[in-house]
């Protein structure tokens, strides 16, 4: 089974309170691909930040990110264009899972695979990975993959990732 897993696809970091620097271009480049590549996979994993309103990670709750993907929000909505793609795939059968995180507002979660990983993705041969940022969740995102899925192939799609640093190996 192969999976495209996208992480954070998310208003608030493409154009909202906490833009990813070339976020636009990543995102645009991940739903192009989708749109292209759909055939190629089994199932699409989108991890999701989810945060109450006074979550751990903000500024004013004394953690280090302003307000964002606040649960039910704007900001907190897949990048749309992204989602037309994502949805029209899951009405014509695409198996499509949607992960939240973060979603208590003790605990801040880089990666949506900490503690446990989905079946989809313990059943995977190969993962491809895009989202945002690269320095941040999508590099947490494989450190987990990587500790609890010991035969499973990962590669990243180095276009559809966006960076708050400087880019970096992931692999």
């Amino acid at each position: 089974m192969n999976v495209l897993l996208i992480v954070d696809p998310q208003n608030d970091f493409i154009t909202g309170t906490l833009p990813v620097p070339g976020a636009t271009a990543a995102m645009d480049y991940i739903t192009a691909w989708t749109r292209e590549h759909h055939a190629e996979y089994d199932a699409i994993i989108i991890t999701m930040d989810q945060h109450p309103a006074d979550h751990c990670s903000f500024e004013v709750q004394g953690g280090q990110w302003p307000i964002h993907c606040v649960r039910f929000t704007v900001g907190a909505a897949l990048y749309p264009p992204l989602a037309d793609v994502i949805m029209d795939l899951k009405r014509k059968g695409m198996n499509v899972l949607f992960i939240p995180k973060a979603m208590t507002r003790q605990k801040d979660a880089y990666s949506a695979f900490h503690d446990a990983v989905p079946d989809l993705l313990m059943n995977a041969m190969r993962v491809d990975i895009a989202g945002l940022a690269g320095d941040y969740c999508v590099k947490c995102t494989i450190e987990d993959l990587r500790r609890l899925l010991h035969i499973t192939e990962i590669r990243t799609i180095d276009q559809g990732i966006a960076w708050i640093g400087e880019p970096q190996p992931l692999l």
